[in-house]
């Protein structure tokens, strides 16, 4: 994913430098002069019409079209694959919220379920501690009386 990113910005940056090196390179063209038919040049150098100077300087404007065409259509396209990216994990994140609310739901259903199950049925053996307790008793108050009577002896 980063190196696309790298990858976009490099191009971008490209694309800049060929949209600004035709204007250095015109920037150092030096001297223009108006010619009529019959007119003696005022300099050497290379004589263009107006139909081949306004061909150049259309081209010109036309690769930067190009160049400003393929730049936005890579931004559309970065953007585009964020949005799908971001809905992607956003939908995931729903899902995610679903299925947790739904295991909270089920938790708490189970532990009412057995809150009631256990006030329903309570687990009382009083008695049965009671009883327990007195027939230890007795039984180690018959051990303790039978001891003391094996030591008199």
């Amino acid at each position: 994913m980063y190196h696309e990113i790298i990858t976009k910005i490099i191009s971008l940056f490209l694309c800049t430098i060929i949209i600004l090196l035709p204007n250095i390179a015109k920037s150092n063209q030096g001297r223009v002069a108006s010619l009529s038919e019959g007119q003696v040049a005022p300099f050497t150098g290379v004589l263009f019409d107006e139909t081949f100077a306004a061909r150049l300087i259309a081209e010109e404007e036309h690769k930067q079209l190009e160049c400003n065409l393929k730049i936005n259509f890579e931004l559309e396209k970065m953007e585009a694959k964020h949005a799908l990216e971001m809905a992607n994990v956003q939908a995931t994140l729903d899902v995610l919220r679903t299925q947790h609310s739904s295991l909270v739901t089920i938790k708490d259903s189970e532990i009412k379920r057995l809150q009631e199950l256990a006030l329903k049925n309570p687990n009382d053996n009083a008695n049965w501690w009671f009883g327990g307790g007195v027939v230890i008793g007795i039984i180690t108050s018959i051990v303790i009386f039978y001891a003391a009577v094996e030591i008199q002896k």
